[in-house]
């Protein structure tokens, strides 16, 4: 089986061209035939592919890292011999030819062909535009042995006492040492030189070479110009020339122009919906901000948090595809992702219509951060809102209140939630913040209210309390002077949902200047005195 030969890439190179300028030696060596060797040199080739693919898809997902990164690279390479070199068999030619190897059967003695692969050529070449493309310089050092000595005596011993019976000067000695076309050495060269970085071939003094690349990395230059880019996915190369005597530049070769979004690869597409996810600033584009507000509260089951996104009518009309996706993500205070939600919709269904997109999931105690992106399918515009919100400790024996949602009077906007298979909210979160969708519409984010009163609808827990029992108040705190404002307040009809209450109120904001806010809205306990509070931005603009 192939799995007796099968090693570093390397070194089964080393094996077949031992065979292959030795044809004698493979009926000597136990378990070491011709066709296992190929095997295993196909095998090679597969693992090569495998290795270009999955660096550059790293090198496509390191785009979005922004600024200059540094990679060490600890590494035996893969043999030029393998992708692109080529060599004369039994002649003194070195390195020509013209025919193609697959690894299939050694060509005849004498003859001078190509050893490489031409599948893997390309792909080596394209990892390498990525990688200089994505700012990525490459540190390479060699792990292979730490001299050449003990490769070329074990490669030699192999030779010599394994030779056909004919005799040492009767055998023909070809290309019997080991030369740097079967190892990973030009291929590690290359990434190097490609990115701007270095290569190290000894890999016993690594701590010196450590240390040149950390004073190499401490310093450079940033050079920037202005380009007229199109959006045709074409690489350019750069060349940067220093006149100081002495003075080596290590730089990257080239960058690549933008390509249309239908042209890219399905892993483009999802590192574009990352980096829209996850970066205040897409390196893909600007995307059109949108109106977000997020709901923190607790019905008996558990804290939830609710993200409502406003989708103005005028985003779809600059979508110029057929179909848009529309996904709500929620990290918590570290970033971990707690759930992705995707709605996909047609936008001919959506063209001069206002939605109002929600999406729901468990929440942790403290921060819970949404995101909610809307995405065209076929050209890549988007539109993205981001917000955060604290949700506290259950605790079912105290009083407490959840986030308000206001509301002014107009109605008329579609709606659309995210849904996650088998985790059905109950009580929903429209039970608890229950209104007229044909009547009012949620204020979201940092929407200007010009009415002359906004309803909020606020949850509350009071184990054991009744209406009667409880105080309701609210001011305004002004976001650029501090000042404080006295908000009147009339209660409305309330309601229970599950373990907790909806309470309505009207605001008056008749007297409130223009100017944005943040709305306190406090509830107390009349026997106890405790005071429960909520808050929600507020801007007032007539």
């Amino acid at each position: 089986t192939t799995k007796d030969i099968a090693g570093r890439a390397d070194e089964v190179e080393q094996a077949y061209w031992m065979q292959v300028e030795n044809p004698g030696l493979g009926q000597a060596v136990p378990s070491m035939g011709l066709s296992q060797i190929e095997m295993a040199r196909l095998d090679s080739m597969r693992q090569a592919e495998n290795y270009f693919r999955a660096l550059t898809r790293l090198a496509q997902a390191l785009r979005l890292v922004q600024g200059q990164k540094s990679i060490l690279f600890f590494s035996n390479g893969i043999p030029s011999s393998l992708v692109n070199a080529s060599r004369g068999v039994g002649t003194n030619l070195g390195i020509s030819g013209r025919q193609e190897s697959h690894g299939g059967m050694a060509p005849s003695r004498g003859s001078t062909f190509l050893v490489g692969n031409y599948e893997l050529r390309p792909l080596q070449e394209a990892m390498f535009k990525e990688f200089s493309a994505s700012s990525c310089s490459f540190y390479a050092f060699d792990t292979r042995e730490s001299s050449k000595l003990p490769a070329l005596f074990t490669y030699d011993e192999l030779a010599f006492l394994n030779r056909p019976s004919s005799g040492l000067l009767g055998a023909d000695s070809g290309g019997v040492f080991r030369d740097d076309k079967t190892t990973g050495m030009d291929s590690l060269k290359s990434l190097s030189k490609q990115t701007g970085g270095k290569y190290y071939s000894n890999i016993i003094l690594h701590e010196k070479n450590l240390d040149e690349v950390s004073a190499v990395t401490g310093t450079y230059y940033v050079l920037g110009y202005s380009i007229a880019a199109a959006a045709d996915g074409r690489f350019h190369d750069v060349k940067i020339e220093v006149k100081r005597p002495s003075c080596q530049v290590r730089t990257q070769p080239g960058y690549f122009n933008p390509k249309l979004y239908r042209e890219y690869t399905d892993l483009e597409k999802t590192i574009h919906l990352f980096d829209l996810a996850l970066n205040e600033r897409s390196e893909f584009e600007t995307p059109k901000p949108l109106p977000i507000s997020a709901l923190s509260y607790d019905a008996g089951l558990g804290a939830r948090v609710r993200a409502l996104a406003r989708i103005p009518e005028g985003t779809w009309g600059q979508f110029g595809g057929q179909k848009a996706e529309i996904m709500a993500l929620f990290f918590d205070a570290q970033d971990a992702l707690m759930s992705l939600q995707r709605t996909t919709v047609s936008l001919a269904d959506h063209r001069g219509k206002e939605l109002l997109f929600s999406a729901g999931v468990p929440a942790r105690p403290g921060l819970t951060k949404c995101r909610v992106v809307v995405r065209d399918l076929e050209t890549g515009q988007s539109a993205v809102a981001s917000t955060s919100v604290h949700s506290g400790q259950s605790n079912r024996q105290i009083l407490s209140v959840f986030s308000p949602l206001l509301l002014v009077e107009g109605g008329g906007v579609f709606h659309l939630e995210g849904v996650v298979k088998g985790t059905a909210e109950s009580p929903s979160w429209r039970d608890l913040y229950p209104y007229d969708t044909t009547a009012f519409s949620p204020v979201i984010g940092g929407e200007a209210v010009s009415a002359g009163k906004v309803r909020a609808i606020l949850p509350y827990s009071a184990p054991g309390l009744g209406a009667g029992d409880l105080t309701f108040r609210a001011n305004l705190i002004n976001a650029s002077t501090g000042a404080n404002l006295s908000v009147p307040l009339e209660l409305r009809e309330s309601s229970p949902r599950g373990m907790a209450e909806a309470q309505k109120l009207d605001l008056s904001l008749a007297d409130v200047p223009n100017g944005k806010y943040t709305l306190y809205i406090h509830v107390g306990n009349k026997v106890t005195g405790h005071v429960a509070s909520a808050r929600v931005p507020l801007t007032v603009g007539r």
